[in-house]
């Protein structure tokens, strides 16, 4: 009962999240990049219901855009990093051979170092923005999802039904459809689940360490690196983003811990 509750509540949050950063537009009262030197450092107002920054910017639109832009990147380096990490980790686990015997060997190579600094590196390396932040947290995410298949398949192919399958001539890839993909994939989406959250973590990092977005960009980790100066003066300007990097990434823990999976295994039947 109580999993089911957490399950629903993090479910709730997600919901609304999304909801926000679908219709940002139609519920951030101002454009998050207007900026006006005159109405700076405002305290929260009916104007401004959080206040503005040290560039004049709504707070509270801002954090709109924010969701959006976190969600939306988080997103695609998902997305993106599974459509890597599944072809390649099902390969080395089934096939075996040199090519495993080299992957394993790149992965130790890689896995040495925290996945946060060697994205870091690249982000720094590629410079800011968007798409360089995209690119450079896929090619290191990937490997971590492309190890956890590998040793699944190797764990699945020893079972008997995959055996007997073997045994009557069935082809590879109907076996990895019937036999190995019902059995990894709900592993490999809560991981994926959880993961956003570290992703969104990861990307809010590089922007206040200033290797993230562009500087004007609304993105939670950006407004925490410009409320630096101010934060004991006014220190919504550092609260309002924590809380909203806090709540998300507790809603994508709280889904992946208490999700179970149910009717995903409908997916692959005949």
């Amino acid at each position: 009962m109580k999993k089911s509750k957490l399950f629903y509540f993090s479910c709730t949050l997600l919901v609304i999240l999304i909801f926000i950063a679908i219709f940002a537009p139609l519920i951030a009262p101002y454009d998050p990049l207007y900026t006006d030197i005159s109405q700076k450092l405002q305290l929260p107002s009916k104007i401004h219901i959080l206040g503005t920054d040290h560039m004049g910017r709504d707070v509270f639109s801002r954090l709109v855009y924010g969701t959006r832009l976190s969600l939306t990147i988080s997103g695609i380096i998902i997305v993106l990093t599974l459509c890597v990490s599944f072809p390649v980790g099902i390969a080395v686990g089934w096939f075996g051979g040199a090519w495993d015997k080299l992957f394993l060997w790149f992965i130790n190579v890689l896995m040495a170092f925290p996945s946060f600094l060697l994205s870091m590196a690249l982000v720094g390396i590629l410079g800011q923005g968007v798409g360089n932040i995209i690119i450079a947290v896929t090619v290191i995410e990937w490997i971590y999802y492309a190890r956890i298949l590998r040793n699944m398949v190797l764990s699945i192919k020893q079972q008997e039904y995959v055996q007997a399958a073997r045994a009557i001539g069935a082809p590879s890839f109907y076996i990895i459809r019937k036999h190995i993909l019902p059995f990894v994939f709900k592993p490999i989406l809560i991981a994926a689940l959880m993961n956003i959250g570290n992703i969104i973590l990861m990307i809010s990092g590089f922007s206040f360490l200033g290797i993230g977005v562009q500087p004007n960009i609304a993105e939670w980790g950006m407004m925490l690196n410009d409320a630096k100066p101010y934060f004991r003066r006014i220190p919504g300007l550092v609260l309002y983003p924590g809380m909203a990097i806090f709540i998300t990434v507790l809603a994508f823990n709280l889904l992946g811990e208490t999700f179970d999976g149910k009717g995903i295994k409908k997916l692959w039947k005949d």
